[in-house]
Order: structure tokens, then sequence, then C-alpha cells
């Protein structure tokens, strides 16, 4: 009912179901009552049920955030293999790499993983289908064409549809392309079973599959698809630059 009153007021709101869960303070609020002479409850992520209190003192732990900086040595490696690789990127390598940059000032875990996801997908190049499965593709076609109990928007939608089958699937095109990556490991899984699990994440994510994936297994899995997209961007340097 909230959010649904903030929605048609055009408002915004972050109720913290996706936060990361605390420790809970219980055992500790008693001795910061007294010690503060007041109140004490600890505020946790969520919607929360309490007695109002006029002295009433909410407690919080703030975020923890890190950042890793390669050393000036490795920076002028790489840099220097750069050089003389001399390889740029590829028009879609740049789409990618903005949507792998934007995905780091995005507070939401779920936000980043669909950024990167969407980064992968834009380097994927999909390969036509064997030629027994792109015949057996025409012949619906074909039969979608002839079919008279179609209605008109019926039929476009379909036929629209079949003639994406004659090339491969997205999943297909993902791991062929993640297996470029062996025999790295990402998440403990091989690369290509690794882009399967985010990417059925992306479609949990999108489709609003019940339960709802949990913020830890989230945060994982997109601090490991970061690094995976930062491998596949990092085209020979990955196998020629010092780690």
């Amino acid at each position: 009912m909230i959010s649904r009153s903030f929605a048609r007021m055009h408002l915004a709101a972050d109720f913290g179901d996706q936060d990361p869960s605390s420790s809970s303070t219980m055992t500790a609020e008693p001795v910061f009552s007294e010690h503060l002479g007041r109140h004490i409850m600890e505020g946790v992520a969520g919607v929360t049920v309490f007695q109002d209190q006029p002295d009433l003192l909410l407690v919080t732990a703030g975020d923890l955030f890190g950042c890793v900086r390669p050393s000036e040595e490795k920076c002028r490696s790489v840099f220097l293999h750069a050089a003389q690789l001399h390889e740029p990127l590829a028009v879609a390598e740049r789409l990618a790499f903005d949507l792998y940059s934007g995905s780091f000032f995005q507070a939401s875990a779920a936000a980043r993983l669909l950024m990167l996801t969407m980064a992968v997908e834009t380097l994927l190049n999909l390969q036509p289908r064997s030629t027994a499965a792109q015949a057996h593709v025409t012949a619906m076609i074909e039969a979608t064409k002839v079919n008279a109990g179609l209605t008109h928007a019926e039929r476009n939608s379909l036929l629209e549809t079949l003639d994406w089958l004659h090339n491969e699937s997205i999943g297909q095109a993902g791991r062929r392309l993640a297996r470029t990556l062996e025999p790295r490991k990402y998440g403990g899984r091989k690369p290509a079973d690794f882009f399967t699990r985010c990417y059925k994440m992306r479609s949990a994510l999108t489709h609003g599959y019940v339960p709802r994936p949990s913020h830890r297994e989230v945060n994982s899995l997109a601090g490991s698809l970061e690094s995976f997209v930062a491998d596949l961007l990092s085209g020979r340097l990955l196998t020629e630059a010092p780690e």
C-alpha cells in the first residue's frame, strides 16, 4: 500500500528489502540505553513497526566500502603491453566497457548484475544453427504463413520469433564466448557454467521470480561477474600482460 501510494505521487523509496542483514544488537540495547539515558533501538533494513517513545534513538551501523587499486608497477606494465599490442576496442566492446564502468556506480547489487549481464550480451555474435536445424525452422515458418487459423497479429509475432531461431540462442553464444576464458574459474565455476548461472539470475531478477534472490547471492555473483566481464574486455592483454 505504501509503495503504491508513493508511486501515485511520483515518489521513490528504498525500504531495505534487499539490503544485507546485520547481526542483531538487541542484547546491547539495554547497555546503550543505560549509558545514554535514552531508549535505544536498532535500526534494521526494511519496514519496522515499534512503539512510539519521545526519547527513542535509532542506532544503525554504517555501510563499509573498500577499493583496491593496482600498483604503479602493474599499471606501467599493462599500459606498456597495451601500447605494444595496439588492440583498440571494437564498437561493441566500447559499449560493453561503458556498461561495465557504469556498474561501479550502482548501489544496488541487482542493478550491477543486470548491467554486467548486458555488457556480456553486447559482445555476443550469434552464429547460424546447423543446416538441419535451420531447415526445421524454415519449415515451421512456412507452416505458420499458410495457417488460416491465425490472426494477422499472431502470424507476424510468430514469424518474427521463429526467424530468430535460425541462429543460436543467447545462452549458447554466451557459453561459447565464456569458454575463451578457460581454464580460469569465476565464483568457483567454469566460465561457461558461470555465464549460465548469471543469465539465470538475470532472468530471475527481470521476470520477478518468487522467492526473490537474496542480496547475498546476487551481490556475490555480481562481484565475480565483474571480473568475468573485465577479462572478456582485456583481449590479448589477459594472457600477455602479467598479473
